[in-house]
């Protein structure tokens, strides 16, 4: 019929899609001629006619939406990254530790008895001489009365020998006394002689135990703690005080056992740093390395000579010691650069001509508290995504962020 080839030309000419070629279809329909033996309803025919407008109005929008339709536009996500420069791990291990003195005396009594006087506290500075603390002394002091006298006795009985040996002696060529008086004479003597001798030990012995009741500093110190107090019984070699001496400072670590193993060594320099002050630092040599874990902690227990004062770090300080060890070239990376592949740990990488990123697994060396270090997986030159890791895709298309801030 004449009007649907008129409908099929328009719906040609236009290139609309089927469904307008289905709202046109009744419009153009409605301008063909009718039939002679239809005699259309005027009601029918009106409305048509009101329709018509809107319908024509209706696919001139949606062809015009058609023809200028544009193509959606790839979103570019902006990143942050680095360039990958590998050089020398030198940054060493970082281990905790505490100051202690070089070396600690622990004071006793060498007599057992009952402590009556304690004269420092701890904390007290002491010096070489000073009496720290005090045992009752009656006994010895009786002692030493009792040696005193029997000292005396035999100093008079050898004051009388001795005349009477002289005595003897010049008789004696004159034949005015027998051998045998003489022998008893100079037997007297020396009787009198000894006895002088062991009296004035038992002196000295009973001296030396009155002198072991008052506990002196064997030298110049410091007394870090105290384990008895005044009116307690102690026995011989009972610890009473406990003193640092002034000979110098230690820095105690306790290693793990990978770092024991595989990098300290004896005469091994550190430095060492004041944990609540990290600007404080002083130099340390490692001088004993025990050669068995502990028990509880399976650590090594290390020290190190340390040359600062306790003014400087004091006794008890936590301090942080840093182990400079030169080991293979690795890859330094912030923490924020890492993401996961399969559970391993991952990069995104930039490619260079197509700024797209992809995934590349990597060996993480260890991990710091500001950077990881990668032992494998990157070359020289890689450009490594450092921010927005969180939200990347395979094959996205990247622009890279504050290039002149980036750092190797």
């Amino acid at each position: 019929m004449q009007t649907r080839d008129a409908g099929k030309k328009v719906m040609g000419h236009a290139g609309a899609p089927s469904f307008l070629g289905a709202i046109l279809f009744p419009v153009m329909r409605g301008r063909g001629r009718t039939a002679p033996d239809m005699h259309p309803d005027p009601t029918t025919r009106k409305a048509d006619d009101r329709q018509r407008p809107v319908l024509i109005l209706l696919c001139l929008l949606l062809l015009l939406s058609a023809c200028h339709k544009k193509a959606p536009v790839e979103e570019v996500r902006p990143v942050r990254s680095v360039i990958v420069q590998p050089a020398p791990d030198t940054d060493g291990e970082v281990v905790t530790g505490q100051i202690a003195a070089h070396r600690y005396i622990n004071l006793a009594f060498r007599l057992p008895g009952k402590v009556v006087e304690r004269t420092v506290l701890v904390g007290s500075i002491v010096h070489a001489g000073d009496v720290l603390a005090r045992l009752d002394d009656t006994v010895q002091q009786q002692t030493l009365r009792t040696a005193l006298a029997e000292a005396a006795t035999a100093k008079a009985a050898l004051d009388q020998a001795a005349p009477l040996k002289q005595r003897a002696t010049a008789l004696l060529p004159a034949q005015a006394i027998s051998r045998n008086e003489y022998d008893d004479a100079v037997r007297r003597y020396k009787t009198a002689l000894d006895q002088v001798q062991a009296t004035q030990a038992q002196v000295r012995v009973a001296q030396e135990q009155l002198g072991y009741t008052r506990l002196s500093a064997p030298e110049d110190g410091m007394v870090t703690d105290r384990l008895v107090e005044a009116g307690e019984v102690v026995a011989a070699g009972q610890p009473v005080l406990r003193m640092a001496a002034n000979d110098g400072l230690d820095a105690q670590f306790d290693m793990p056992g990978d770092i024991a193993h595989a990098h300290l060594a004896v005469g091994m320099t550190m430095k060492v740093c004041l944990d609540a002050s990290p600007h404080v630092c002083a130099p340390a040599a490692i001088y004993e390395i025990a050669p068995d874990t502990d028990p509880l902690t399976r650590t090594y227990h290390t020290r190190a000579l340390l040359h600062a004062t306790r003014d400087m770090m004091p006794l008890g300080a936590v301090v942080t010691g840093h182990l400079v060890m030169p080991s293979a070239v690795s890859v330094h990376l912030p923490p924020s650069a890492l993401t996961t592949q399969d559970g391993r740990p991952a990069v995104w990488v930039v490619a260079p001509d197509t700024l797209r990123v992809s995934q590349r697994p990597v060996a993480i060396a260890r991990y710091a508290t500001d950077d990881v270090v990668v032992a494998s997986g990157l070359n020289a030159g890689d450009r490594v995504v450092t921010a927005g890791v969180q939200a990347l895709y395979p094959q996205e298309k990247v622009s890279l962020l504050d290039e002149a801030d980036v750092r190797p």
